[in-house]
């Protein structure tokens, strides 16, 4: 008993939960959709999805969200797993590699990638820097690669492509220290 509450008032029938579940269900896929809808609307301004036909794009990601995040938000903790792939549509985050500062993510940046693709764990933490930020989030399905390989592979390309950026900027910040 909960303070006076018989316990028998809170027996469901299973046709109660199911039809609690199936609403649930329903509210959940309706903000899926939606989300979906709103990347594909700006899916040619997010360079790790260009040249991806839409309906491939939506049998490829999955666990799509717009996160919102503020100044000092934790974003992506340093030696965590994850699957989760970052794409910042507005605001700027800052790096760290073992609490030392190492760089700045601006829109249009993403991060994430090699946790993502290879399993690896974080190789740095990431911290909103701006007073507000909004970041796509999203996991790649590779499990569909019968049906989705040219897209998984445009998008591995692309993704290919952002990791080598960050290489080259690497390179040079450290070419300019020597």
């Amino acid at each position: 008993m909960l303070k006076g509450i018989p316990m028998n008032d809170f027996i469901y029938t299973v046709e109660e939960v199911e039809e609690f579940l199936k609403i649930n269900s329903e509210e959940e896929s309706l903000i899926e959709s939606q989300t979906m809808q709103k990347l594909l609307s700006v899916q040619n301004k997010i360079k790790v999805f260009q040249n991806i036909e839409p309906s491939e794009l939506k049998a490829i990601v999955y666990d799509l969200k717009f996160m919102r995040f503020n100044f000092k938000d934790l974003i992506v903790e340093q030696d965590t797993h994850s699957e989760i792939i970052y794409f910042i549509i507005n605001g700027e985050c800052h790096v760290f590699h073992n609490k030392f500062k190492i760089g700045e993510l601006l829109p249009g940046s993403s991060f994430g990638e090699s946790g993502a693709i290879f399993g690896l764990q974080r190789n740095a933490s990431v911290v909103c820097s701006s007073k507000n930020a909004t970041l796509l989030a999203f996991k790649i399905d590779q499990e569909n690669l019968e049906f989705s390989s040219k897209a998984l592979a445009i998008l591995y390309r692309n993704l290919a492509g952002e990791i080598n950026t960050k290489l080259d900027e690497l390179n040079k910040k450290v070419a300019t220290k020597k």
